[in-house]
């Protein structure tokens, strides 16, 4: 499964909380899948612009049509900020059709746990499956309704 390493942007402060994002999507079809990593490549510019991003990794797991995200935010207004902005909005519109399933979940931790890994990602995306478009806190309770947020993690 090939996963692009760690990408620290800004510094961080150790005793400062940042909120983690991690995402997953399953393709619906496996011939999707140039489609949607050509369309997703249009993001990383944007992605490395963005204000209030920390660092970042990508995944892409081939045998189960899934790719993913884990990323270091400053808040909750950078992500929703991001989320807003062309070119997501238009990727997402795009690509949604070809996706049989996404899962999101958030969580905070101190700058001095940084850079969080795929491993503790992967757990907490798996626990939150089957609640898929939803955003997530640590605790599986729901941050807010999808609706809430267009473009991010609205229903398929």
């Amino acid at each position: 499964m090939p996963t692009m390493p760690w990408t620290p942007l800004a510094a961080t402060e150790p005793d400062r909380e940042y909120l983690v994002m991690a995402t997953r999507f399953v393709l619906s079809r496996h011939r999707h899948l140039p489609a949607v990593v050509r369309s997703t490549q249009a993001l990383w510019p944007a992605l490395t612009r963005s204000s209030g991003l920390l660092g970042y990794s990508l995944y892409l797991d081939l045998p189960r049509r899934a790719l993913g995200t884990l990323s270091v935010w400053r808040d909750g207004d950078a992500v929703e900020a991001f989320v807003r902005s062309e070119p997501h909005a238009l990727v997402v519109a795009q690509t949604r059709a070809w996706m049989a399933d996404s899962t999101f979940v958030t969580w905070t931790v101190p700058g001095a746990q940084l850079p969080v890994d795929w491993k503790q990602a992967r757990e907490r995306l798996d626990t939150a499956t089957g609640e898929s478009t939803r955003r997530r806190r640590a605790d599986g309770t729901a941050l807010r309704p999808a609706a809430a947020a267009p473009g991010f993690g609205a229903p398929l």
